[in-house]
């Protein structure tokens, strides 16, 4: 008498884990997002200083804006003819150039020049050169 077996299944094709070509593509996803994580930190970390070079920039113009205002009308830093004027000695601002140009100017148009334009610039090295640029007029009080 002849009785059947039952079939075992064929060891080459049972499911026992993962193979080595879904590890793979499972590393190279986690790869790929990693550097686009790692990307972003490093795209935020340099936006970052830059955002604080221009504060820091607006805040040294500002500062010799406010110096300029409380001068007299006819104080030599804002006389037109001496274009562009350079930073005081004393007031090093390290990395930041600072200099400024005056221009007289007509506002009520009577003929005489009754108020000055003051265009701060403040310039420093980096991956391009970046300004930051300031206008003010000063009336003559």
């Amino acid at each position: 008498m002849y009785i059947d077996k039952p079939r075992q299944p064929n060891i080459l094709f049972t499911d026992r884990g993962y193979t080595l070509i879904e590890i793979m593509i499972a590393i190279s996803i986690f790869a790929i997002g990693f550097l686009a994580i790692a990307y972003l930190q490093i795209t935020a970390s340099k936006n970052s200083r830059t955002g604080s070079e221009i504060t820091e920039a607006a805040t040294i113009a500002t500062d010799r804006m406010e110096r300029l205002m409380v001068l007299a009308f006819d104080d030599p830093l804002l006389d037109p003819t001496a274009n562009p004027h350079p930073p005081a000695p004393d007031n090093a601002q390290g990395k930041y150039s600072i200099q400024w140009l005056v221009a007289d100017t007509d506002l009520n148009a009577d003929g005489t020049n009754d108020s000055k334009v003051i265009n701060m610039s403040v310039s420093w090295p980096g991956a391009g050169s970046k300004t930051v640029n300031i206008n003010f007029i000063k009336p003559d009080m």
